[in-house]
């Protein structure tokens, strides 16, 4: 799915009551800041972001897709309103194996690396267990 659409779609399932999906983008932004990917300075300021991002790969992992990324100028993020800095977290999750790529960048279609598989469905499954 194109990244533009899982960032919205995720923006706005951070907005409802859903502890599952909650649960899951904490445990993906875990990840992503003990990997570098996302600095942990400054969540104050750019912690929204973080949260967004993270939202985009738990809503990739449910909907059992690949994060799109089609086009990797500035001037689109920004046209679409969102962060030209997503880019580069996207590139360090691609260098970590968090994300797999055809090529070294966040380019093209992208697919859940193992690490973040396992770990979604764990919370998935420990939800069930739990309900």
């Amino acid at each position: 799915m194109n990244l533009f659409a899982l960032l919205q779609q995720g923006e706005q399932r951070l907005q409802r009551a859903d502890v599952l999906f909650h649960a899951q983008v904490d445990i993906v932004l875990g990840i992503l800041r003990s990997t570098g990917c996302i600095p942990s300075k400054r969540t104050s300021l750019n912690g929204e972001l973080h949260r967004s991002v993270a939202a985009a790969l738990v809503l990739a992992y449910e909907e059992d897709t690949t994060v799109d990324v089609a086009v990797r100028r500035a001037d689109t993020f920004f046209g679409y309103g969102f962060s030209t800095k997503i880019i580069s977290y996207l590139d360090a999750a691609v260098a970590n194996e968090l994300l797999l790529a055809k090529t070294g960048k966040a380019k093209g279609r992208l697919h859940l690396g193992p690490v973040l598989e396992d770990y979604l469905a764990d919370t998935y499954f420990n939800h069930l267990r739990e309900a």
